[in-house]
This record gives structure tokens, sequence and C-alpha cells, in this order.
């Protein structure tokens, strides 16, 4: 044994290679089997995940990019299926050597349906109605949008608001309702592309094209009232849309909130009736959710899912108002939620059917995301083979932002065409081998493989001040 241990000691050279070679093995070993890091190249899952160019705010020029770096478990996979809104990478159906992050909200065996917004299902081969998905609160809390006050601007200057009757604001930048009087929003809140981006880099980012810009149905409000000695009740009405809610507040700080669908909820009077009370009403995916909160007050939550018919919006907003006076409204904050938006080839209502074992992905950002919706196969056939290939499967794209990704693509006197297949190899053809394919052999290819799963995306780590413009550090939900 001491021979041993002499003849170690005269090789560390040795065993520090042998050190070093373990740890790239183990290395190596928890990327491929257990996590691992993927940067976000595109803008398709913003702001829940950034990858975009930044813009110098004066001269509207290129100056840096953002692009996330998120943590991939690969090992949770291993023991259960993927579920429901989680954010998973994949490899992309159609060119299987790139991979794609995208938020799971398609499951195997059902019919997915987009309209007005939100996103509908029933099982597949079924006749019954479609049910609304609605989006647990733990995901929804992380993926509303801020509306109110814009990025620009503080919720104490009240930009987008009116004020009629005996309303005076004070320098704390509240509104003091003294009489009769009212406070009413007028703005309505479109699925506008700059919603919902870090204040630090919100105007550096380039303008997306926007597709219809929609009214919304799906908000969340979060607004705080004091008594100031009130001769009467105070109420606010919200349009969600075609949804309406009212919040009526009295005197003693008891409360009573009435919904859509006969949803309703009533509070008692705080133990100090001249403390601030503070609201938070959110309405998404036919789901309520109010919270009271105030000194002297136990916190009291309200959430009710609602049977409601699909409406298409045609506004919404928010308004205050009192016969008497005696209150005091602070500024408010809003938010919004994703707007889904359907193919946009498909003017009319989209119905997907999932097969077993096999998903649809869609992207946050739905304006600016190629995602299950949209993504198109192309097969080309030549009998006899041409250069020993008798099938060709690739991605139809023909609109992408980069024509150099574009697939197929002509070179500049279209004589030769360049294939991209599905598994990333490039096929060189002439107008004379093409001329006895059969092309055009387009059709819809929205589903990924269980088999493609690669993982779920856990947190962002990075970028990090001072190498970016702001923070990303954050787990991903």
């Amino acid at each position: 044994m001491a021979k041993d241990r002499n003849e170690r000691s005269q090789h560390p050279l040795r065993e520090n290679i042998e050190v070093a070679v373990f740890a790239v093995v183990m290395a190596m070993g928890l990327k491929v089997f257990a996590v691992e890091a993927y940067q976000i190249p595109t803008g398709s899952m913003q702001p829940t995940l950034m990858g975009t160019a930044l813009l110098d705010p004066v001269t509207r020029q290129q100056k840096g990019g953002l692009h996330d770096r998120v943590l991939v478990d690969k090992v949770s996979y291993w023991f259960r299926d993927p579920r429901r809104w989680e954010v998973v990478v994949f490899r992309y159906p159609l060119v299987t050597h790139v991979n794609y992050v995208k938020r799971l909200v398609g499951m195997p065996n059902e019919q997915l349906m987009i309209e007005n917004g939100d996103l509908w299902a029933r099982p597949l081969g079924s006749d019954e109605d479609f049910m609304i998905l609605r989006k647990p609160w733990k995901v929804q809390d992380n993926l509303w949008k801020r509306v109110y006050p814009t990025y620009n601007s503080t919720a104490e200057a009240w930009l987008g608001w009116s004020e009629t009757g005996a309303a005076q604001r004070t320098e704390a930048g509240s509104m003091l309702l003294q009489g009769s009087a009212e406070v009413a929003s007028q703005f309505r809140v479109k699925d506008e592309p700059e919603h919902g981006y870090p204040d630090a880099i919100a105007a550096r980012v380039p303008t997306m094209n926007a597709v219809g810009r929609h009214a919304l149905s799906d908000l969340r409000w979060e607004f705080a009232l004091t008594p100031r000695d009130p001769k009467g009740p105070l109420r606010a009405d919200f349009e969600f849309g075609p949804h309406a809610s009212s919040l009526t507040v009295a005197a003693d700080g008891s409360f009573l909130l009435e919904g859509p669908g006969n949803a309703a909820f009533r509070g008692a009077a705080a133990a100090d009736a001249s403390a601030k009370i503070e609201f938070d009403l959110a309405f998404w995916d036919h789901t309520l959710r109010f919270e009271v909160r105030g000194v002297g007050r136990e916190p009291q939550r309200f959430q009710q899912e609602l049977t409601l018919e699909s409406k298409t919006a045609v506004r919404n907003g928010a308004r205050f108002s009192t016969s008497a006076g005696g209150w005091e409204l602070h500024p408010l904050k809003a938010w919004r939620d994703i707007h889904y938006l359907p193919p946009r080839n498909t003017p009319s209502t989209p119905i997907f059917e999932i097969e077993p074992e096999h998903y649809f992905m869609m992207g946050d950002n739905t304006q600016s995301s190629l995602d299950s919706r949209d993504w198109q196969s192309e097969t080309l056939r030549f009998d006899p083979p041409v250069h020993g290939v008798a099938e060709l499967r690739g991605d139809r794209m023909d609109h992408g932002s980069d024509p150099m990704f574009n697939n197929p693509r002509w070179n500049a006197a279209r004589d030769l065409m360049t294939f991209r297949g599905e598994h990333g190899g490039l096929h060189v053809f002439t107008a004379d081998d093409l001329a006895a394919a059969q092309l055009d052999l387009v059709e819809s290819s929205p589903l990924v493989p269980r088999s493609y799963v690669l993982g779920r995306a856990i947190a962002v780590f990075m970028p990090l001040k001072p190498l970016a413009p702001v923070n990303r550090f954050n787990l991903v939900q």
C-alpha cells in the first residue's frame, strides 16, 4: 500500500489530467441527460423569454441585443409526460436538428380551437361542446402584460383618464371624489405588441407588425380606495369586453362584487373604517379572481370559474363613480393576458386535431411566433429518383423575415432550387430535375411528437447588468 501511494505521488500531472477528464465527462453527462442551458434567439416567447435586437432610442438603429439564457430540465420528462402550459424545448419536427422553445397548449387526443383570443378543447372524435382552457393562477400571474401605466409615464399622471363632477387631483397623485363625481378610462386595451416589456428596454424593442389589434376581454385591474368621511357608497364598473363586473364599496368598508355569470362576493366592514382598501380584480379564460387587502382587514380572496359564451370584445375599461363623495381613488395599474391569434392564412375559427403522443405548441408572443398554427410541410416526389432521392420532405417557409431561411428557395435566375430536408440536409435541383417531379404537395403539420420533446424551461439566469440593460433572472412559469 505504501508503494502505491508513493507511485501516485510521483505523477501529479497524471492525477490532474484524470480529474480534468472526469470533470469533463461529468459535465457532458449532465448536459446530455440532466440539465442544459439554451440561448433564446428569437422573439416568439417575448416578454416571457427574450430574444431580440435592441435599438438606439434616438437613432432607431440597432445597438446591441438581449438574448436570455434558459436552464432546461431534461430529467422530469423521463418520469412523467409534459403538461399543458409548460414551456418546453423540442426538436422542430420539420427541421429536426433545430431546437425550438414554446408553450405547450394542446394535449394528445383532443381537438383544439382558437376563438376570440382564447383556447378551447374537447376530446378527439367527440361532438361535445368545446370547453375553454384555463391557465392556473400560478401560470397566469406570470403572463400578465402591463398596459397601464405605460413605460414612458406614471400612474399618477392619469394619462388616458377623464374626470367629471367634483373630482380633484391631489399633490400625491390620487383623485379625490368630493361629491357627485366620475373617473373613467378613455383608452381601449388592445393586443398591442409592445405591452409587458421592462421599462429599461420597452422603447428599444423593434416595433412588431401587429396583426389586427383586437379589443381584449382578459384584463387585470389593481387599485386602492381610502375613505375620506364618505357620504355614500362608491361604485366601480369594469368592462371585460362583453363581460361586465361591478364593485360597490360602502362607507364602512363593506363591499359587494357582482361579476358575469351571476358571480358574487360580499365582504364585511373593516375594523378601521378610515383605512386604505386595496383591490385586485382579474378576469382571464372565463375565470374571475378578486383579492382585498387593507389595514384592520383580513386578506380575502374569491375565485370562480364561469360558464360563459365565447364573444368578441368590442370595448373594455373601468369607471369609478359616487353621488355623494368622500373617497380618495389612488392611481391604478392594469395588465392584459395573451390574446391567442389564429393562423395567418385561416380567416375562420381553426380546429386542430391532436393525435396520440403528440402536442400543439404556441409562442407567448402570438403576433410574432412561428409555431404549430402555421407550420407547413412540403414533399417532393421523384419518379424515377433524382440524385438518388425518391421522396424528400421539409418545411414550407415562404413568408419568413429572413429570405435566406425560406424553404424552398430559388436563385436569381430561377434555374436552381435549394430544398432543405427535415433532417437539415440541403439538396439542389435544376429546373430539369423538377420538371417530372410532383410539386406543391403542401400540408399543415402542426404537431410535435412526444419523442421530440427534450425538456422544460425552468429558469432564466442571464443576461445580467452591466453586460445587459436589464437583469434577467427568474423562474419560468
